[in-house]
């Protein structure tokens, strides 16, 4: 059995590699704010259980039975990330936080009931899946708001996993109403790579780092 340091790194390794990163480990320990040893200790466990394999370049991959681990984590992080919003009327941009001290302790019992009520093919409220594809590719049609054409309507579809932990990023998306399935125009990229949006009848604007991180389609 994982422990919660192990769930917690395998499920960053999924979540990078979700985002189309390159997963290695300097990588996994900016994403989790912990020191480089404590990683690499971490990933000689994770390939000791052959969770995981690494490269000759040091890029990190899950094998199946990482995969599989990774992926329950994932999948009752974001239903009890949709039970937090639709139940108990939580905020969007808030659960993220609390969905993390809650993961762990979900049964397989319990996920099950939350697959039932919300749907196997259902998303969180940021609009990733429950249980994310492998390898991660983008729908058809969907690309980040950074390629946007400008002045075409657009629905938000998804704001990456990888970046739910980043407060004031998703509450300057919340402040504008910005979050999955508005609609929003792209009115004109700056030379310096400002995205100055329309969302309904609020102007915004966000630098491209920040529009890298929101997924879109065409309304």
């Amino acid at each position: 059995m994982a422990t919660i340091a192990s769930e917690n790194l395998l499920k960053a390794i999924l979540e990078l590699g979700e985002n189309g990163e390159t997963v290695i480990a300097a990588r996994l320990a900016e994403s989790l704010q912990i020191s480089s040893a404590a990683v690499s200790m971490a990933l000689k466990r994770l390939q000791r259980k052959q969770f995981i394999r690494i490269t000759s370049r040091r890029s990190i991959h899950l094998t199946e039975p990482g995969y599989r681990a990774a992926c329950d984590l994932v999948r009752r992080h974001r239903l009890v990330e949709r039970l937090l919003t639709d139940m108990l009327q939580m905020p969007w941009n808030k659960v993220h936080e609390e969905a993390e001290k809650l993961e762990h302790a979900i049964s397989p019992e319990l996920e099950e009931r939350l697959l039932d009520l919300f749907g196997k093919s259902g998303t969180c409220p940021h609009g990733n899946p429950f249980t994310p594809a492998r390898p991660f590719r983008p729908s058809p049609g969907y690309f980040r708001l950074t390629e946007a054409p400008e002045n075409t309507l657009l629905r938000v579809v998804r704001i990456a996993e990888l970046h739910e932990k980043e407060k004031e990023f998703l509450n300057s998306l919340a402040a504008v109403g910005l979050k999955p399935g508005s609609q929003l125009r792209v009115v004109r990229k700056t030379f310096d790579g400002i995205l100055e949006l329309r969302v309904g009848k609020q102007k915004a604007a966000f630098s491209a780092p920040s529009g890298a991180r929101i997924w879109v389609g065409k309304a």
